[in-house]
């Protein structure tokens, strides 16, 4: 009777443990819309959550981030750049656009912040034929700084992402180029800006070109505002549907999400959005960042400095890495069942050699 009773606790024991656990797992299977994301730590790359990320997908004007960080890697922002008609007048109708005139002049930085915040294609083609000479050659260019990022499945034929069955990349891949972005103090400088004006020219004398960042959760008055995101860019053409690259930043930890090819949801809203906010926040809630000394924090003794010659640089001389709260948690409760096995198997033990003793006393005592 005793031992059913242990029985009994032990096993609602781990009831109880399964089923945290149990929960544990269901959580982590996210709805996502979307029919292809990758949420990453943007300090390590890590990958956090990933749906269908090596899926080959168009990006639309999400292709801007790798147009924006060749420009600003290969010229001066204050260069000015005069706007030739092929760039501005073979954007079609419908696609956006900044009102550059031909024939304008704006310098680099200005047309930067056309391209990132305003989503402005002709930027990106003044962009392209001021690098690449024509914006087939900045493609190819496009393609190389790419491969050596390490995307594996990437291949642009323009700078701005307008619509080509040749145009294609993943969300893996455009994950890993904004996360190289993002170490770059003057592409996160212009991404994670809110608001500019273009500044009045010649051609153009108004200062009424105000550029807002097209990514909604980044604004307070949206419905889908989101208070960690710092910076992202959207994309849109029929065939690539809705695409976004968003960034956001909670105490010290920086996260990367991308959803392509994404429509509404059943009730109407947009699941872009939706779904970037489902990302970020599984990551906020469930990680957590820290600092660890870097590899190369060596103690401060002059003999041994000496012998470095060249240092692998760091980031302020530190790492990033991710804790997992959860897996440790049913660590310890696996281990904490386990004692508690233990210990009623060694008490069921005693229990049962005290009653062989009592009746055995109780034969010799009473023959």
């Amino acid at each position: 009777m005793i031992f059913r009773k242990k029985f009994f606790i032990l096993f609602t024991i781990f009831l109880f443990t399964y089923f945290l656990i149990q929960n544990y797992v269901l959580a982590q299977e996210l709805t996502i819309y979307s029919p292809s994301a990758i949420l990453i730590n943007t300090h390590t790359g890590e990958t956090l959550y990933e749906k269908n990320s090596n899926t080959l997908m168009y990006p639309a004007s999400t292709t801007k981030i790798l147009t924006a960080i060749i420009a600003i890697e290969n010229c001066d922002l204050s260069e000015k750049l005069t706007a030739s008609q092929s760039a501005v007048t073979s954007i079609k109708q419908g696609y956006t656009n900044a009102k550059i005139q031909v024939g304008e002049q704006l310098s680099m930085e200005d047309l930067l912040y056309a391209l990132l915040l305003k989503s402005a294609n002709e930027a990106a083609n003044i962009i392209a034929e001021r690098i690449g000479g024509t914006i087939e050659n900045f493609a190819h260019i496009m393609n190389s700084k790419a491969i050596e990022l390490g995307c594996s499945s990437t291949h642009f034929v323009n700078a701005n992402g307008i619509h080509d069955e040749q145009h294609y990349t993943t969300a893996h891949d455009l994950a890993i180029i904004a996360k190289y972005c993002m170490q770059n103090e003057t592409f996160r400088k212009i991404i994670c800006t809110k608001e500019y004006t273009l500044p009045a020219t010649e051609q153009y004398p108004s200062n009424d070109r105000i550029l807002i960042n097209t990514n909604s959760l980044m604004a307070e008055n949206s419905p889908f505002y989101y208070p960690y995101a710092i910076a992202g860019k959207t994309g849109f053409t029929t065939q690539a549907k809705n695409c976004l690259i968003c960034m956001s930043k909670k105490d010290d930890l920086e996260l990367i999400s991308v959803v392509l090819h994404a429509e509404t949801t059943p009730d109407g809203r947009s699941a872009r959005y939706l779904d970037t906010i489902t990302l970020l926040e599984y990551g906020n809630q469930h990680y957590q960042s820290t600092v660890i000394p870097a590899k190369n924090e060596l103690p401060s003794e002059p003999n041994i400095q000496e012998t470095i010659s060249e240092p692998i640089p760091l980031e302020n001389n530190t790492e990033t890495s991710t804790i997992h709260f959860m897996p440790i948690i049913s660590i310890f409760l696996a281990l904490f069942f386990l004692r508690l096995c233990i210990y009623f198997i060694r008490k069921h033990i005693i229990f049962y050699r005290s009653e062989k003793l009592k009746k055995r006393a109780r034969k010799y005592l009473n023959p």
